[in-house]
């Protein structure tokens, strides 16, 4: 046995490797807490139902660099997947919500003898004065809310870079799917960079219950019998009063239950819209829950949009060939309007009032938005630059 003393000795050194060795553990540990957690840019970031309120006049990060300094794109919580054999990239289809606030009103001044901006850059006279706000929103995203229906109704106005206020713009109203929500719409359908490069202004709605009464479907918006299609009219009459909008000039598109919502807005508002959009969206007529029937006041164009592997694919046809029957379209056969490998467009182009009815399928898509080798914002704005009321 060793001597006391050198016992001692031992266990002394010991205990000095054991503090050293805590103390250690200690020091790593604060360093950890005091640098800050940067999530990784690349992974996309849930967004919160509690977003703080941000005032109308105040500018969202947009999809691309602004002169206001903004460059931050909006992150989908899930990023939209690119199908390898077709080329075409689907978005998603569930979102965290938006909420916004926002004041209407803003004197409005005369344009008279304005011009309208069109696609690819020209312009078209507008017919008669159209009044303009004097006090404009400002290019990039604005979040704003609007009372109607006993409801605060949140919304998202995207106005193109390059806006001039002197100019009346299209305008098209983009509705989000069942379970989406105005934010995942501007993201997912990335309508954004078509707006700036042809300088119309987009705006996405959110839907009661994150859905839209458009007829049978769906969730609380049409079981709870919400007014959609007052709502739609009170929000274009709002955006009139903060951007130099064209009235003659104003679209509804849509996608999946929002795609039905602008069938609605066509069958109920071809008095505001011009032309309509559906995407992957059915109509809900005509066995109606909560509407009159689908009776237009007038021909409207439309252009119809579905992925081949859409398992709703099989109503096409029969919502295309009720709007020939509206439209008065007396061609036999559709002609081929656009191709790109096996995607494809028909259109009836010998319609009443110079209207249309296109309908296009996209080869190897599901229930989605397609972008990519089929850019959906591409086929809609083709008819949209075209169409006026």
């Amino acid at each position: 046995m060793a001597p006391l003393a050198q016992r001692e000795s031992i266990m002394r050194a010991v205990q000095m490797i054991v503090e050293v060795a805590v103390l250690g553990l200690l020091l790593a540990g604060c360093a950890t807490t005091a640098t800050p957690e940067v999530p990784d840019a690349r992974v996309p970031q849930q967004e919160s139902d509690t977003d703080p309120v941000t005032e109308e006049d105040s500018v969202l990060p947009s999809d691309k660099p602004r002169d206001s300094g903004t460059t931050r794109p909006p992150v989908a919580p899930n990023p939209p997947k690119r199908d390898a054999s077709t080329g075409v990239t689907a978005g998603t289809s569930h979102d965290a919500g938006i909420q916004g606030s926002a004041s209407d009103g803003g004197e409005r001044r005369d344009a008279s003898n304005s011009t309208a901006v069109t696609d690819a850059g020209t312009e078209a006279p507008v017919d008669g004065p159209t009044t303009c706000p004097n006090t404009a929103l400002k290019a990039g995203n604005t979040r704003a809310t609007l009372q109607h229906g006993g409801e605060m109704r949140s919304f998202i106005v995207h106005v193109p870079a390059g806006y001039d206020n002197s100019r009346p713009v299209p305008l098209v109203l983009n509705f989000h799917g069942a379970t989406m929500s105005a934010s995942l719409q501007q993201t997912t359908t990335g309508m954004d960079r078509k707006a700036d490069a042809e300088g119309f202004v987009v705006v996405y709605p959110d839907g009661i219950d994150r859905s839209w009464n458009a007829g049978v479907c769906c969730r609380g918006a049409a079981s709870g019998m919400v007014d959609d299609v007052g709502f739609a009219r009170a929000l274009v009459e709002h955006v009139e009063g903060r951007v130099c909008i064209d009235p003659k000039r104003v679209y509804a598109a849509g996608f999946s239950n929002g795609g039905r919502m602008s069938y609605r807005l066509g069958c109920e508002a071809a008095d505001l819209f011009a032309a309509i959009a559906p995407v992957a969206g059915t109509k809900s007529f005509p066995d109606l829950m909560n509407t009159p029937g689908c009776k237009p006041s007038r021909p409207i164009s439309l252009i119809d949009v579905m992925g081949s592997d859409d398992p709703r694919i099989d109503a096409q046809p029969a919502q295309v060939a009720e709007w020939r029957a509206f439209n008065g379209c007396t061609d036999t056969e559709p002609k081929v309007s656009y191709t790109k490998g096996k995607h494809i467009c028909h259109s009836y182009e010998q319609c009443a009032g110079g209207t249309s009815v296109t309908y296009c399928t996209v080869d190897g898509l599901g229930h989605a938005w397609p972008s990519g080798d089929f850019d959906a914002n591409d086929r809609l704005w083709e008819l949209f630059a075209r169409t006026t009321l």
